[in-house]
């Protein structure tokens, strides 16, 4: 089984676009009035996020803004210039460094947690690396 990706409320579709493109260097595969799809970068999967503006549901509306937070993972070269982006829009919260990987934690415009990772020095995070629960996951998307 492999991620495929997650559907989102938003507060406001552009703004969410721009941070998905900008930020996180998502692609911009297909957009609506009120719903787009952004596809992570460095995969050869789609990856997606599906952005849905609040309130656009044809059945009565999405009621609130969407999910608590989500993992990415990337490169070492590119962790940096994402914690320095989130910064620069004030939406860093904390870093880790673990003795497995290290993770930049911020929001997005909605204040949804995003969590991206690397493994220093290259690799992949593993299974393994998920077993051992930390503590700076309670406080995602508080």
């Amino acid at each position: 089984m492999n991620f495929q990706g997650v559907v989102m409320n938003v507060a406001d579709l552009k703004r969410s676009i721009e941070f998905y493109r900008e930020v996180l260097g998502f692609t911009l595969l297909s957009q609506e009035e009120q719903l787009a799809v952004v596809n992570a970068p460095g995969s050869d999967r789609a990856q997606v996020i599906v952005l849905r503006a609040l309130g656009s549901s044809p059945v009565g509306g999405a009621r609130h803004i969407g999910l608590r937070a989500f993992v990415l993972e990337v490169e070492p070269a590119d962790l940096e210039r994402i914690a320095s982006d989130l910064a620069s829009r004030k939406l860093l919260v904390s870093r880790r460094d673990h003795r497995e990987w290290t993770a930049v934690v911020g929001r997005d415009p909605d204040g949804v947690g995003v969590v991206v990772a690397c493994v220093p020095g290259g690799g992949k995070i593993t299974e393994d690396s998920w077993r051992t629960l930390d503590d700076v996951l309670y406080g995602i998307g508080e």
